[in-house]
């Protein structure tokens, strides 16, 4: 449980006093804020439409102790996971629910035990570790955009009640803000001069020649880009088709390009802030908009008459981006694409890339007919395979250095099932799992006072 408190806060603004940062006063607003649903009254500002708002990337940290059952388990997972046996690096599975997270074979320091699915990257501390918080974790952007963040969190709960128990909320690490819209202003023409900003560096850049954004201060506790998210998306090959149901109902055309502007704010900025605790963090996020939209960076139209760009007026593309209205998730008329929990493969990759093998192996034997090439290619995949396991056996290799075709393909789907986090895996004699055995043998010791 969250702890509640009935102490009303400072307002954002009184706590981030922008005079004692040295940073321009807030600007008071001016008529009626452009949304999805209120169309803007002016002309220069109705050539910009916000789509949506959200968080895009989220990191966590939870203090807490470790469940004893669940450290020795995960010490089995990853004492698994490291294998040299196929059979046994398979059965490196986390369980909660219906969800399967992958047990590395290694930590990342100064975490012991990683866990990944397509929901959750978890970096775990050993049990009795000093000054380290229970876990850090990582909300996959996908999960975000689709269920908001306060259910998405509540997902992540869910799993690390699973790994040990906590008395606080989750403190942000970092936290990502972005509003995604349209503009007939021309971006492409932004001049540097133009921003009156707090940021230190700033950089244009391109993708194959084409105008594809700035970059603002990057690598530093509060940075900020303003980008070109469709050609981002398709320069990656990274289609979105969450991001794209969402746009449309917010009146995207599927033609015109959508833009981001996302800010990230590290720990440092947010304790700066008070706004470390998730539960803080989250309800100021209308807050850290207006800061980072008014006082650390600001689009404004030159003076050619006053040389103090702190008094250049904002234009009204910014005034735009300034008034994006934020909620606490997605709005319940929209309808939502939820991302798989497993990382599996696109059809694409499945079907483009996964027959490069089998195209080959015909043009190398000589087939042209699909059905007879895969025929033939099972064969000769078989007679290998059972071959070389006859070979190792017969030199005295060490058991299992090759096996047969059946158990080498039944290995191959249980391994990419741990990592795509599709399906359970079982040991081979379907009996107790290994790392129920460890619990079992040291709940035993404990009992016998050793």
């Amino acid at each position: 449980m969250h702890p509640n408190s009935d102490t009303p806060k400072d307002s954002f603004e009184k706590r981030v006093d922008p005079a004692q940062q040295g940073l321009p006063p807030f600007e008071d607003d001016k008529g009626t804020k452009p949304s999805n649903t209120v169309p803007p009254t002016s002309i220069n500002q109705s050539s910009t439409r916000i789509l949506r708002t959200g968080v895009d990337s989220l990191y966590l940290s939870y203090q807490g102790d470790m469940h004893a059952d669940a450290a020795i388990r995960l010490s089995e997972l990853k004492h698994l996971a490291q294998s040299d046996k196929g059979s046994d690096a398979v059965l490196a599975q986390f369980k909660v629910g219906d969800q399967l997270l992958e047990v590395l074979g290694h930590g990342r320091p100064p975490y012991t035990y990683v866990l990944v699915d397509g929901w959750f990257r978890l970096e775990v501390a050993k049990e009795d570790a000093v000054r380290l918080p229970m876990a850090y974790c990582k909300i996959a952007s996908s999960l975000l955009t689709a269920m908001g963040h306060d259910s998405a969190v509540d997902a992540l709960n869910n799993v690390i009640s699973a790994i040990g128990s906590t008395d606080s909320q989750p403190n942000v690490s970092r936290i990502d803000i972005c509003a995604d819209f349209t503009t007939d202003h021309p971006l492409d023409q932004l001049a540097e001069r133009e921003f009156v900003t707090k940021a230190r560096s700033f950089s244009r850049h391109t993708v194959a020649r084409e105008f594809s954004g700035f970059s603002f201060s990057a690598g530093s506790p509060t940075s900020g880009r303003l980008y070109n998210k469709t050609l981002e998306m398709v320069s990656k090959n990274r289609p979105r088709p969450d991001l794209e149901l969402q746009w449309r109902q917010s009146g995207w055309d599927g033609v015109q390009d959508v833009w981001r502007l996302e800010f990230q704010f590290r720990r440092e900025t947010l304790a700066a802030f008070k706004l470390v605790p998730y539960k803080d963090a989250v309800s100021a996020l209308p807050d850290l908009w207006k800061y980072a939209t008014r006082n650390w960076i600001r689009h404004t139209l030159p003076s050619s008459t006053d040389d103090t760009q702190s008094r250049w007026s904002t234009s009204p593309f910014w005034k735009s981006i300034q008034g994006a209205e934020w909620d606490e998730g997605i709005p319940n008329s929209m309808s939502r694409t939820y991302p798989d929990k497993g990382r599996t493969p696109s059809d694409k990759f499945l079907f483009v890339n996964g027959l490069s093998t089998l195209t080959s192996f015909a043009a190398k034997e000589g087939y042209i007919n699909a059905g007879e090439a895969m025929e033939a290619y099972l064969e000769a995949a078989r007679e290998f395979h059972d071959n070389r396991s006859g070979e190792s056996a017969a030199k005295g290799r060490k058991k299992g250095a090759d096996v047969d075709f059946a158990e080498y393909f039944r290995q191959k789907i249980e391994s990419k099932r741990r990592s795509y986090n599709t399906a359970e895996n079982r040991p081979l004699d379907d009996g107790v799992h290994p790392a129920d055995k460890a619990v079992a043998r040291e709940y035993k010791k404990r009992s016998d006072g050793e």
